[in-house]
């Protein structure tokens, strides 16, 4: 027997340490939830933890982005559908106009009344507001500039309308007589072999297979013999950040409703002449408006289903990270009972531990 090193309670003690350690681990992950507190706990798990959370954080305000771009696209969607009605009854007014029954003084009237609804389109396109963001005016539709010969920016052609299934690139006009030259040859070499325009006044409506569909509009009537370059590029639409990563958007289109895009800026039912063709007007503008409308609720019905998949993820995602840091409580707990047992053995081994040496005592009597 030795009484100047107590192995016995070295022993004792470095297990007692052991098991303290192990044990204040166990209450840390019971008490706060989380089996890893530090990164010491798990080094590689922390680092996942990490990118777990920031990538839901991500998604869950990608989540709120397509919300708000579906909140857009209603208001936009509800101010067409008012433009889509003021048009109706313009077209209404225009068929009682065409009538002989309706007098002169009536069809006055009628234009009188007219007149005040095409003033109305005009304003929902200037006035329609997200966010202190015009809607209806062109801000988020393509982007289009028109050069003339000497490939200076020009405004004495402009594009009016364009379609999402016209491509970007450039497109090569033709000034002649005084209006946009409509020679088929040249419209199919530019536009496709499909193609087809129709004039209406100073504009030209191109029509192609697949929804193409591009409208321009001849600014300067005095213009004559030349040649004019449109380009059209893809930008200046609304990204709509669906993702949590840079490109992972979704491009939303919103061309400019206006009376001219509509190529209702020079109606005249004034005469049953004039109403008659104000009938043929309206009901492209109509058409335009309801192709509009369309698209805008394909726009829709994507960000519900992109709304849709990030919950999904987002849900998925969370569950992987409970998986690695949350506490399973019931295994945590029985491992806390067994090692709060451990400690009050080994407190109790150390006791008899530090007490063997007064037995030397025995001896020395």
């Amino acid at each position: 027997m030795r009484i100047g090193t107590n192995i016995t309670a070295y022993m004792a003690g470095a297990q007692l340490a052991k098991v303290e350690k192990s044990l204040s681990r166990s209450m840390e992950r019971l008490s706060s939830g989380y089996k890893i507190n530090v990164s010491k706990d798990d080094p590689a798990g922390m680092a996942m933890t990490q990118k777990l959370r920031t990538q839901i954080k991500e998604l869950k305000r990608s989540g709120m982005n397509a919300s708000d771009g579906i909140s857009v696209l209603e208001v936009t969607e509800s101010a067409l559908s008012e433009v889509t009605l003021m048009l109706q009854r313009m077209r209404e007014l225009s068929v009682q106009g065409a009538s002989d029954s309706s007098t002169d003084e009536d069809r006055k009237n009628i234009m009188s009344e007219i007149t005040e609804l095409q003033k109305e389109i005009d304003r929902v396109s200037t006035d329609t507001q997200f966010n202190n963001q015009n809607l209806l005016d062109g801000t988020f539709e393509r982007r289009t500039y028109a050069f003339d010969e000497n490939n200076r920016l020009t405004k004495d052609v402009s594009v009016l309308y364009v379609s999402e299934s016209v491509p970007a690139g450039t497109y090569e006009l033709t000034i002649s007589g005084g209006k946009i030259d409509v020679d088929d040859a040249q419209i199919k070499a530019v536009f496709g072999q499909n193609a087809i325009a129709t004039v209406d006044g100073n504009k030209v409506d191109i029509t192609g297979d697949n929804g193409f569909e591009i409208s321009f509009a001849l600014n300067n009537p005095d213009m004559n013999d030349q040649k004019v370059t449109i380009e059209l590029w893809d930008i200046g639409t609304m990204p709509i950040q669906v993702g949590n990563n840079e490109g992972q958007s979704v491009d939303v289109i919103i061309p400019r409703v206006s009376t001219d895009v509509l190529h209702i800026d020079d109606l005249d039912c004034t005469t049953a002449e004039g109403c008659g063709k104000a009938i043929t007007k309206l009901d492209k503008a109509i058409s335009i408006a309801s192709k509009i409308r369309s698209s805008l609720g394909a726009y829709q019905n994507r960000l519900d289903s992109a709304e849709l998949s990030i919950t999904s993820a987002t849900d998925s995602l969370t569950t992987a990270l409970s998986n690695i840091s949350d506490t399973n409580m019931a295994e945590e707990m029985t491992e806390f009972t067994s090692q709060n047992v451990l400690q009050q053995a080994g407190i109790s081994m150390l006791t008899q531990a530090n007490q063997m040496p007064e037995k030397v005592l025995q001896l020395l009597q």
